[in-house]
């Protein structure tokens, strides 16, 4: 059996390789502007999340740090967002 405190390191080292994996997406995405790198990066740690997620959802860890860290992760997320927004000249805005 493993113990709590060996299951929130878990948690945690999952949200961290996860993130780092996400952010290295982003900016292929965002900053690189090649959205197909992004999802060949992506696919590693979308099945790193559900595994994390799925885990948090049993009670394996109860997020603790790993809050932190998605925090972190998502704040990436909206700067690289509007950075590769300000980088393009052209914004194809889809009919309604």
């Amino acid at each position: 059996m493993i113990s709590v405190e060996n299951r929130q390191r878990i948690g945690l080292v999952l949200t961290i390789v996860g993130s780092i994996i996400s952010c290295i997406g982003v900016i292929a995405n965002n900053v690189m502007l090649d959205h197909v790198l992004a999802m060949v990066v992506w696919r590693f740690s979308n099945y790193i999340f559900v595994l994390y997620f799925f885990g948090n959802w049993r009670g394996w860890w109860d997020g603790g740090l790993s809050a932190g860290v998605m925090c972190g992760l998502y704040a990436v997320f909206a700067f690289t967002n509007e950075w590769g927004l300000m980088q393009i000249t052209t914004v194809v805005v889809p009919p309604v």
